[in-house]
């Protein structure tokens, strides 16, 4: 069901499973995935029942990446839909979160897609979020996120280069990792390497895999036109 995107089968389906077993975190984490991505009945009102389901898991005392990662990404969802800054605020605690457990702890496999997801949505989150202080006349804090982001982004980076020296195993991993090296170096406004990992990406992309990619792509388009930084030269 979820490889055919039919989340609502999906999350009915879960259900039952969860009914067998209680108990099971990895059940709880698909049905919060197949929940919010149904959409059902409407976009927002799928996103406040996963968190309802998520905050079985004690979201905001976890120390599991994946439970931080699904909590960082329905609040960000919520954002986008509500500007709510509550729900960016929580969105970026929770990816920090995630991300700085891992660094440096084991990057590769399974760690190493937590580092990259957690990573790149935070560092763009600290641009959104500079953006907002910025128009709001808080200087200081947007350039202080600013160059936050900057040091994650340069982070990934040094983390994806040692994993394609490890080489990654599977083509999704392989595609991720180089994904979150062409967004880095674009949030870096590095256009010969990000040309460069976007060259190398595409040979072993899908369609659905480049579109999520170019969507946030463009995203760090518009953050960058007006960057703290610009601001800060004029």
């Amino acid at each position: 069901a979820k490889k055919n995107r039919d989340f609502s089968l999906a999350k009915t389906l879960l259900q039952v499973m969860l009914g067998k077993r209680p108990h099971d975190e990895y059940l709880v984490e698909q049905l919060v995935l197949a929940t919010y991505k149904s959409k059902q009945p409407d976009e927002k009102t799928a996103l406040e029942e996963a968190l309802s389901i998520l905050k079985t898991l004690n979201p905001e005392s976890s120390n599991d990446p994946e439970v931080l990662g699904l909590w960082g990404a329905l609040h960000k969802h919520l954002w986008e839909i509500t500007s709510d800054p509550s729900n960016l605020e929580e969105s970026i605690g929770a990816y920090e979160r995630g991300y700085w457990m891992k660094v440096g702890v084991e990057e590769k496999g399974h760690y190493l897609n937590q580092v990259n997801y957690s990573g790149i949505n935070l560092a763009l989150l600290l641009n959104v979020r500079a953006a907002l202080k910025e128009k709001a006349g808080e200087y200081a804090e947007a350039i202080a996120d600013f160059i936050q982001a900057r040091r994650i982004l340069r982070e990934l980076l040094r983390i994806c280069r040692k994993a394609m020296e490890n080489g990654p195993v599977s083509e999704s991993d392989r595609y991720w990792v180089l994904a979150t090296m062409w967004e880095a170096a674009a949030g870096l406004e590095d256009d010969a390497e990000a040309a460069q990992w976007e060259q190398e990406a595409r040979k072993v992309c899908s369609q659905s895999w480049m579109e999520r990619t170019q969507l946030r792509l463009e995203k760090w388009k518009e953050l960058l036109v007006n960057s703290p930084l610009k601001h800060l030269q004029a």
